[in-house]
């Protein structure tokens, strides 16, 4: 049995993780073996991420205590929180693959940005490309009509040395 005092330096301590993350996901771990939620944790720490696991109403209370409208009362199992510090999409894809490997595991909920997810929502951000992808799709986007524009221009500007050899050959004969 934990003492008030335990109680409040772990509630103070998940409200500081609640406060740092980019994402936090809710995962019921009951039939989880602890070999196996060791092999997950580490997995998640290559992610910048870390699984945590509480009790619901110590959860609920640190959420409140970081301001995040939450219920976790309201979720099934046993709960443990993935909180993810770097790249959003990681932690999620990490979870989802570790899903199909274990299936009692279950994703439950997530946040991300302050948004309330489900399960759903989790798993479709897991089949994200990766962040770097993404961001070459967005650069390869933005420059395409530059590169259109700078093909026009070379277009027309070739055009237009061809009618002056034209014109420049026509004289000579003339």
């Amino acid at each position: 049995m934990l003492h008030k005092a335990q109680k409040l330096k772990i509630i103070e301590d998940l409200a500081e993780r609640f406060k740092k993350q980019k994402i936090a996901i809710f995962t019921d771990f009951h039939g989880t073996s602890v070999a196996k939620a060791q092999i997950l944790r580490r997995v998640l720490k290559k992610s910048e991420a870390e699984y945590k696991v509480a009790k619901k109403t110590l959860l609920d209370r640190a959420l409140q205590d970081a301001g995040i409208a939450f219920q976790p009362k309201e979720l099934q199992g046993e709960v443990g929180v993935t909180f993810g510090y770097g790249d959003q999409a990681a932690p999620a894809k990490d979870l989802v693959k570790f899903r199909k490997e274990n299936e009692s595991f279950k994703i439950l909920a997530g946040i991300l940005e302050g948004k309330l997810l489900s399960e759903k929502d989790v798993i479709a951000l897991a089949k994200l490309p990766p962040r770097e992808v993404l961001l070459a799709h967005v650069l390869g986007a933005m420059q395409s009509p530059i590169r259109g524009l700078a093909v026009v221009l070379q277009g027309n500007i070739k055009n237009l040395v061809v009618v002056i050899n034209k014109i420049k050959d026509q004289r000579a004969v003339h």
